[in-house]
């Protein structure tokens, strides 16, 4: 297996053209499923030679390991734009479940991609995903505020964990899309099941009116 050059001492004209040829990457797994996609296409989609993208790249799982992390971030930055309407950890956590959730549904093939993944043996992908899942774990974090720390960390590797085997069986195909909702929500409904409710009703009912009238995402 080739040896790609370290991020941290590439130029920034490097760095430039490493991160196009994880665009091209994100741009041609929009398109299709990974299986079918060629490392030389992505070559082809960045305009750069087979060489150079091998030259940052160990192999096709690496490349799309770094695709997967650069589509991954797109979750922390939605929710800052439009933060979950929630007004207790429990709320927050599910609908930023249910927001990764559709994003999935938008693209599919990225769940079958990470479920590809999993299985790769490049060291290479394997601690970028590692480090992807370290990032969307602290983004669920943050979202429980006010919850122990020992605590949070055990509600988030839950969550990750019915996350990841429900997606699996919805990618491929073993289970409808509003089970995987249902299994998340109830999964959560367990965790928090003495976790006091809100006291204000008015706060309740305006949630309850945003909760029915949609997050406003996609």
């Amino acid at each position: 297996m080739a040896e790609p050059v370290s991020p941290n001492i590439l130029t920034e004209d490097q760095l430039a053209r490493r991160q196009r040829i994880i665009a091209a990457g994100l741009v041609l797994l929009e398109r299709n499923e990974y299986d079918r996609i060629q490392i030389k296409d992505v070559a082809e989609e960045a305009d750069v030679a087979l060489g150079t993208l091998y030259h940052y790249f160990s192999s096709k799982e690496h490349l799309f390991a770094e695709v997967l992390v650069k589509w991954a971030a797109t979750l922390r930055s939605s929710l800052a734009r439009h933060p979950p309407q929630g007004l207790t950890p429990r709320e927050k956590l599910t609908e930023a479940l249910h927001r990764s959730v559709r994003a999935f549904q938008h693209q599919p093939q990225l769940a079958r991609l990470i479920a590809s993944l999993e299985l790769s043996s490049d060291p290479f992908a394997t601690e970028i995903l590692e480090r992807m899942d370290q990032t969307t774990s602290s983004v669920y974090m943050e979202l429980l505020d006010g919850v122990e720390p020992g605590r949070a960390r055990t509600i988030v590797r839950t969550m990750d964990a019915v996350l990841d085997s429900q997606l699996r069986a919805w990618s491929a195909g073993r289970l409808p899309i509003t089970s995987l909702y249902d299994y998340l929500s109830e999964s959560i409904e367990l965790i928090f099941e003495k976790e006091t409710s809100v006291k204000d009703p008015d706060a309740r009912e305006r949630y309850e009116a945003l909760s029915l009238s949609g997050d406003g995402e996609g």
